[in-house]
């Protein structure tokens, strides 16, 4: 029924509008008069009168509100809907057959589609009709045989869920189902795509002899890439349109995991459905493209892939935090050397192997973490090639993921085991990976590790030194490899990496991985099929694999056009990729062109605007009110003393409902900086060792005193850390001070510090020995297993002897006390700052025996040591906090003469 603008889905639910004049009689009616009865000593009650009087009927405004209230609750159950100029309330005569293109060409504009789609079925429900619904993109599993009718609900359920495929409808077939159905339908409505095919005027045939048949068509135009390919110029791109587009779109580059790398503008000349355009980049950038994508255009059409650079290995590069600043890290060049061949992620070990590297790059060292360990040794097993540098942590202390045993210490310059110049490398041999490439007469290798000489036969050589000394090894691990280079990623031991040589080794280092995780590489397999790695969905987006992709063979893979079978998406066989495109190369966008006997119209019919939940909504708001009026008159609700007690009760709420909104608790909280986040604090090693925690924690606490009143660092309160649980990268320095027992560390333990050390911070080891034998085997248990750097006595030439006050040593527990560091080398990448430092002085129990009446004595030689040990305890954090800044006061002295001698003559 229509009144209006307004129509009723229900519109037999109004009738019960005609009970409100009885309703309005019942709400007025009052109640039965009182009967009289004699009773004598009720005279005793003449005279008095109550505060209160019950009424003996409800006003009239609250009998309005109720009978308002139902009237509300019944036009809601008619189901009102506003109906829009130009909509289409008439009711269908019959059953309504919705025909939907559902391939990658309706993405664009696929809202619309649906809205049109559901603006129908809400037709049909309306009139009480049946649907019929049939998607035109193939299904592989789907039916073949007649249409099946379905409630409205069910249909309105199926559009809910209905996402565009990534190929092209089948109209053919779409047709064939229309006509092995018997129904005649009342209403025919094909919700197009807009794009004509062969089979266009056929299914548009089989509609028309099913009923009135209207063909809904969108407003937008399709746009589509046919050809995208990487050249020395640039990404060079072809693509199409169909007709009634405007003005420029555009198309941009980018990586396998969607880093962008260029731009451009697509423009179409007038009445053109073809063009050309270039995003101009370098050829290396150019090379690292792997799909090209229209700008602002969803769907599987206006993306495609490069399977040239889609293909290229995932290397992960296990630089755990970065390790302080770029050009000082050996994982820059290696960055810069492969980012031209291969997919690069940064990450730590065991997530790069979780995430599916199929190369490892590891840089110098020792030993890792038992997690790490036993996932590396799973991954070699399965297939993976680890590509190791070495540098002092390797030369110091080595691991078994190596080609073979090496000798411990380096080779250097000035060793015992060096040579007079830096050596260059020797022709590489037939058998090596390298054969062929050409050696630069400015190389020079300065340092780096050997093989022991037991492992001379266990390992393949690939490069050799000039005067025969490996430099680069390999060995197989079950499927995998491990690749040796005996010098380090960067320049500190030589100058390959910044050479030409570097970037064409490590190409052919990395082209071993260019195959599917878990896949031995065999040069020789000529056969083979394809399978589906990446695939994209309707809208363009990548999307898995689904259980109908099967892997296509070789010699039919280039004739693969997408469909349920071979979805589009990226394959691969035997490191060789390829791509399989929505968008055929034979293909073309032409409009649809007029049907006979079809109808056209657009998808933008007007929608009704469903009414009935402000209906319901009103009524129920009049029925709280009700209640709440009803509660207040029978004196059941509380009533204010007065008119200012009332309002100050009501300011009152207003201001604890915006103390306590979301917008007030985000500012407050924006306000207030989290607890810790802007404070130092000093922290120390739990062990479980009640005294050594204890002596640990005061020894700190008197120090944090004492950096307070000479320095401008405030320390905050003392902390107490668990190495296996605790998040340690907020503590720029952790003293562990030994317990009596000391236990080795868990694989959890290992793992956080280990990441600790190589995020920049310092982790002080007081063994608390004195000078005796017994330190070293406690700090051997305490860190085995941990990728420890190479250590150095500390020198008088140590940025630790001069970062705040001058020292000439570090007094504990006793005068002569020990201290070693990581040696500069090691330590360059975090500005001088040393990851372990290792002493015996016992430095906390001397703190913490100093207290802040001491006054300073030349006399007392306790009273002097504990000064000295606070000193060095200042020094210890200011280095930990500044860096090596203040080494450069080693050359004040030379610098002084100097300028006294440039002076003198004058």
């Amino acid at each position: 029924m229509t009144i209006g603008p307004i129509f009723f889905a229900s519109p037999w639910a109004l009738a019960a509008l005609a009970a409100l004049p009885l309703l309005w009689l019942v709400l007025k009616a009052a109640p039965p008069a009182p009967r009289k009865v004699v009773f004598p000593p009720l005279r005793l009650l003449l005279g008095l009168t109550t505060a209160e009087e019950t009424t003996g009927r409800p006003p009239w405004w609250l009998l309005l509100a109720r009978a308002l209230a139902a009237a509300l609750l019944i036009i809601g159950f008619a189901r009102p809907s506003l109906a829009p100029q130009g909509f289409d309330a008439v009711p269908l005569s019959g059953p309504l057959l919705l025909v939907i293109d559902d391939g990658w060409t309706s993405a664009p504009g696929f809202d619309g589609l649906r809205a049109a789609a559901l603006a129908q079925v809400g037709r049909a429900e309306r009139s009480g009709q049946a649907v019929f619904l049939l998607t035109t993109a193939p299904v592989k599993a789907g039916p073949k045989g007649p249409l099946d009718a379905m409630p409205a609900a069910e249909a309105r359920a199926l559009l809910v869920r209905l996402e565009p495929k990534p190929w092209r409808p089948d109209r053919g077939a779409a047709a064939a189902r229309i006509n092995l159905t018997e129904a005649r339908f009342g209403e025919v409505h094909w919700l197009s795509d807009g794009l004509n095919d062969e089979d266009a005027a056929l299914l548009g045939a089989s509609l028309a002899a099913k009923g009135p048949a209207t063909l809904r068509t969108p407003a937008r135009a399709i746009l589509a890439i046919s050809a995208a390919e990487a050249t020395a110029k640039g990404v060079a791109v072809q693509a199409q349109r169909a007709t009634g587009l405007s003005g420029d779109v555009q198309i941009a580059a980018e990586t396998l995991d969607g880093r962008p790398l260029g731009a451009t503008a697509l423009q179409f000349a007038p009445g053109a459905l073809e063009t050309e355009a270039l995003i101009a980049l370098p050829a290396e950038i150019a090379a690292r493209a792997a799909r090209v994508r229209i700008v602002g255009k969803r769907s599987a059409g206006a993306v495609r892939l490069i399977p040239s650079a889609a293909g290229r290995p995932v290397v992960g590069l296990a630089d755990a935090g970065g390790q302080g600043q770029p050009l000082l890290s050996e994982m820059y060049y290696v960055d810069r050397a492969m980012a031209p061949f291969a997919q690069l992620r940064r990450g730590d070990l065991v997530g790069l192997i979780e995430g599916g590297a199929q190369a490892l790059v590891l840089p110098d060292a020792s030993r890792l973490a038992p997690p790490q360990e036993r996932a590396m040794t799973r991954w070699l097993e399965a297939g993976g090639l680890l590509i190791r540098f070495a540098g002092p942590r390797l030369a110091n202390d080595a691991d078994a993921f190596t080609p073979g045993p090496l000798r411990r210490g380096a080779r250097q310059l000035g060793g015992a085991l060096a040579w007079e110049k830096p050596q260059s490398l020797r022709t590489f041999e037939p058998e090596s990976p390298f054969f062929g490439l050409e050696i630069a007469d400015d190389l020079a290798i300065r340092n780096h590790v050997m093989l022991a000489p037991e492992a001379e036969g266990q390992a393949q050589v690939w490069a050799r030194l000039a005067d025969g000394a490996p430099i680069v090894t390999a060995r197989a691990q079950g499927r995998g490899m491990i690749v040796l280079f005996h010098v380090g990623a960067g320049p500190d031991w030589s100058n390959l990496p910044l050479s030409g040589l570097y970037v064409e080794m490590l190409r052919r280092t990395v082209s071993l991985a260019g195959r599917m995780p878990g896949q031995l590489v065999d040069p020789r397999a000529a056969s083979g099929p394809f399978a589906p790695r990446r695939m994209i969905d309707g809208f363009g987006g990548w999307a898995q694999a689904g259980a109908d992709a099967m892997p296509i063979p070789a010699d039919q893979f280039d004739a693969a056009r997408a469909g349920p079978s071979a979805p589009p998406g990226l394959y691969e066989r035997n490191g060789a990729a390829g791509a399989v495109h929505a968008f055929g190369p034979e293909e073309e966008l032409a409009p649809l062109p007029a049907l006979d006997g079809v109808a056209v119209a657009s998808f933008e019919a007007p929608a009704p605007r469903p009414l009935a939940g402000v209906f319901l909504g009103l009524a129920a708001l009049l029925i709280a009110l009700d209640l709440a009026l009803a509660l207040w008159l029978s004196g059941r609700l509380p009533r204010w003393p007065n008119a200012k007690t009332a309002t100050a009760a009501v300011v009152l709420i207003g201001l604890a409902v915006l103390a306590f909104s979301p917008d007030a608790l985000a500012q407050r909280r924006a306000s207030a900086p989290p607890a810790g986040a802007s404070d130092l604090q000093l922290a120390f090693v739990r062990t479980g060792d009640a005294r050594a925690d204890q002596t640990a924690k005061a020894g700190l606490d008197r120090l944090a005193e004492t950096l307070r009143a000479r320095t401008a660092v405030e320390p905050g309160a003392t902390v107490g850390v668990d190495l296996a649980r605790d998040d340690l990268s907020v503590y720029p320095i952790l003293y562990w001070l030994a317990p009596t027992t000391p236990r080795p560390l868990t694989d959890a333990a290992l793992a956080n510090l280990d990441r600790y050390m190589r995020l920049g911070g310092m982790v002080f080891l007081d063994t608390r020995s004195g000078g005796q034998a017994g330190g070293q085997p406690a700090a051997q248990v305490l860190l085995r297993g941990l990728n420890a750097p190479p250590l150095e006595r500390v020198g008088d030439s140590h940025v630790l002897t001069r970062s705040f006050y001058l020292l000439q040593g570090f007094p504990g527990r006793t005068a002569q006390s020990t201290l070693f560091a990581e040696t500069p080398g090691a330590a360059a990448a975090r500005d001088g700052v040393p990851a372990l430092l290792i002493g015996d002085g016992d430095w906390a129990g001397v703190w913490a025996q100093s207290s802040a009446g001491d006054a300073l004595s030349w006399y007392d030689e306790d009273a002097r040591r504990r000064e000295l040990a606070l000193r060095f305890g200042v020094n210890l954090v200011m280095m930990a906090l500044t860096g090596n800044y203040k080494a450069d006061q080693v050359h004040v002295p030379a610098l002084l003469e100097r300028l006294g001698r440039e002076e003198a003559p004058r």
